[in-house]
C-alpha cells in the first residue's frame, strides 16, 4: 500500500514538471515581444558590470576609480559602441540598395551556369526554386523593419536604467525576503556565482570577437570586398552565438566574393584566410582564457542553442549561452536540482568557483 502510494506521488510529481515545462515554453513563445527586450537589457547591464568591475579593478598610484565614476565610462562606452554599430550600417544602406541589383544578377548567372553543369533534370528543379525566391524584395524588407528595431532599442533603454537603478537594492532585498542570515548569505553568494560566470563570459567573448572581427576586416579590405566594415561588424556579432555563428560569419562575405569577383580565386583565399582566423582565435586562443570557468558540455551548449534559436530566433542563439550559466548555477545550488547542472556541465564538478575578469 505504501509502495502505490509512493508511486502515486512520483507521477503526480512527474505530471506537475511536464506541466509546469510546458506552460513555461508557452510563455517564452507567447510572451516574446516582452520577453526579448527585457532580457537584452539584462544582457546589456550583465556588459556593463562587466565594464565597471573591470575599471574599478585598476589601480592607479594606490587608488581605485570610484564606481560611479566607472559605470558612467560603461556607460559612454556601450553608447560609443552602438553609435558606431548604427553609423556603419545606415552609412552603407544607400550603397547596398545601388549594387543588390547587380549582385542579384551575377547570382543567377553562376546559378544558371551550374544548372547547365547538372545536367538538365536538375537544371529544371533549380531554377523553379529559385523562382520562387524574390530576391529583389529581401533588402527593403530588412529596411523596413528598422521602426521595430527602433522600438524595441528604446524599450531595451528603458529597462536598463530600471535595471541600474534596481541594482542598489537588491542585497536590502535579499535580507528582507529571508530573515536568516545564513540564508541571506547563501542566497546572495548564489547571485554573486552568477554575476561573476556572466560577466566574465561577457567580457572574454567580447574580447575575442572584437579581436576577430579587426582582423577578418583586414583580411576583407586586403582583399577588395565591399562593404568590408558591415561584414566585419556581423562577424564580431555573430562570435557571439556558439559554433554555428563563426560559420555564418565566414558564409556570407565569402558569397558576396563569389558574386563580386569574375574568378573564383578571392572567394577561395577569402574563405582560407577567415576560416583560418576563426579556427585560431576560436579553438585556442579563447578556449585558453575562458578556461575552466563556465566548465558546460558542448552538448548542452548545441542543445540549448538549438533551443533558444527555435523559441527565439537569432536573440536566442545569441543569448544561449549565458542563459545556460544562469540555469547551471542556480540548478547546483537546489539540491534536488543538482542533477541537472551535472548533466550541463563538461566534467560533472559544479563546485568550482569563477576566477574574477
Amino acid at each position: 500500500m505504501i509502495e502505490i502510494q509512493h508511486d502515486t506521488e512520483r507521477l503526480r510529481s512527474l505530471g506537475v514538471a511536464v506541466i509546469a515545462i510546458g506552460v513555461g515554453i508557452a510563455g517564452l513563445v507567447y510572451g516574446r515581444s516582452f520577453l526579448l527586450p527585457l532580457a537584452i537589457a539584462i544582457f546589456l547591464w550583465s556588459v556593463l558590470e562587466a565594464i565597471v568591475q573591470g575599471i574599478t579593478g585598476l589601480s592607479i598610484r594606490g587608488h581605485r576609480p570610484p564606481r560611479s565614476v566607472a559605470l558612467l565610462l560603461g556607460l559612454l562606452s556601450v553608447g560609443l559602441g552602438f553609435y558606431l554599430i548604427t553609423g556603419i550600417l545606415l552609412g552603407q544602406v544607400d550603397a547596398i540598395i545601388e549594387t543588390w541589383p547587380h549582385y542579384v544578377a551575377r547570382l543567377q548567372t553562376i546559378i544558371s551556369n551550374f544548372t547547365i553543369w547538372l545536367g538538365p533534370g536538375w537544371a529544371a528543379k533549380v531554377k523553379e526554386a529559385v523562382g520562387k525566391l524574390d530576391m529583389m524584395k529581401q533588402v527593403p524588407e530588412i529596411i523596413a523593419s528598422t521602426q521595430s528595431f527602433v522600438i524595441n532599442a528604446l524599450l531595451v533603454a528603458a529597462y536598463l536604467g530600471f535595471l541600474l537603478v534596481e541594482r542598489n537594492y537588491i542585497a536590502a532585498k535579499i535580507a528582507a525576503i529571508f530573515p536568516d542570515e545564513q540564508k541571506a548569505r547563501e542566497t546572495a553568494g548564489v547571485f554573486n556565482r552568477i554575476s561573476l560566470s556572466v560577466q566574465r563570459y561577457i567580457w572574454i567573448k567580447t574580447l575575442v570577437s572584437i579581436l576577430t572581427g579587426v582582423t577578418c576586416y583586414v583580411v576583407l579590405r586586403l582583399i577588395g570586398i565591399h562593404f568590408a566594415e558591415t561584414w566585419a561588424l556581423l562577424i564580431f556579432v555573430l562570435n557571439f552565438i556558439p559554433n554555428i555563428g563563426s560559420i555564418i560569419g565566414v558564409a556570407f562575405p565569402a558569397l558576396l566574393a563569389l558574386v563580386q569577383f569574375d574568378t573564383v580565386g578571392p572567394f577561395v583565399v577569402l574563405v582560407a584566410s577567415l576560416t583560418a582566423i576563426q579556427m585560431a582565435i576560436g579553438s585556442v586562443l579563447e578556449p585558453m582564457l575562458m578556461g575552466n570557468t563556465l566548465n558546460m558540455s558542448p552538448l548542452s551548449i548545441i542543445l540549448g542553442l538549438a533551443f533558444w534559436g527555435t523559441i527565439w530566433g537569432i536573440v536566442g542563439m545569441f543569448l544561449s549561452v549565458p542563459i545556460l550559466v544562469v540555469v547551471m548555477i542556480v540548478c547546483a545550488n537546489i539540491p534536488s536540482w543538482r542533477w541537472i547542472a551535472i548533466l550541463l556541465s563538461k566534467d560533472g564538478n559544479i563546485d568550482g568557483e569563477p576566477q574574477k575578469a
